[in-house]
């Protein structure tokens, strides 16, 4: 099942770097334990590096202590010409494993406004891009703005717009939640769109989505000689 819930999937940090949650919020706090950095390529950097140091502390916790062995002992055996049924056991796991979270993290690099996807795998810069999304709604959040051309040199107007238009589209895919917010970040802050505002682009998306359904040419189409 699923249900709407009050759980914050963004953090700002340290001012004008958000990170945004896809996935577990049991980890988000950890993940971004960033200390007093402001830098942004540096705290892409440490938000990764925590990704990797959850993971293996999960991997020792629920494969590695459960054998009895540590990480050493794994790649010790790993090493044999034929590792026996217990390594191939652990070695499926263990490289099947994975923490399903990632972060969106957005920034600024000196005037340059940056978009980054972090996982345990590693992490991708999107500025060239001018657009992404994470979670399970990206693939639709994702057409969306291609299909509105969105570009980052566009007004903000116009991208608060693309972004609204992105997440109620993707709200079609089981598992995105109703509830949406809006925020805008800057180099002096990040700040929320605010209740009016949303229900005019909420009017905005109404009327577009059925504009084309009562257009007059339709009658045109529909008439039966």
């Amino acid at each position: 099942g699923q249900f709407e819930h009050s759980i914050v999937k963004y953090k700002i940090l340290n001012g004008n770097t958000v990170a945004m949650l896809a996935g577990n919020p049991l980890l988000f706090e950890e993940l971004t334990q960033i200390g007093n950095e402001k830098n942004y390529a540096k705290i892409k950097r440490k938000i990764f590096e925590n990704f990797v140091e959850k993971r293996k502390e999960i991997l020792k916790r629920e494969i590695f202590d459960v054998y009895g062995i540590d990480e050493k002992f794994f790649l010790d055996s790993l090493k044999s010409p034929i590792p026996n049924a217990h390594i191939d056991t652990i070695l499926r796991n263990v490289s099947q494993y994975g923490l399903n979270t990632g972060i969106l993290l957005i920034g600024f690099n000196g005037d340059n406004a940056q978009i980054t996807e972090i996982n345990e795998k590693g992490f991708l810069d999107f500025r060239e891009m001018n657009f992404h999304a994470i979670g399970s709604g990206n693939t639709q959040a994702a057409n969306t703005l291609l299909f509105q051309k969105h570009d980052k040199k566009d007004d903000l107007r116009s991208t608060i717009y693309n972004v609204y238009k992105a997440k109620r589209n993707a709200e079609v895919l089981q598992g995105v939640g109703k509830e949406t917010e809006l925020l805008v970040l800057t180099k002096k802050g990040c700040y929320p769109i605010s209740a009016d505002r949303m229900n005019i682009l909420d009017d905005i998306y109404q009327e577009e989505l059925n504009f084309c359904k009562k257009h007059l040419k339709l009658k045109k189409v529909g008439e039966v000689r």
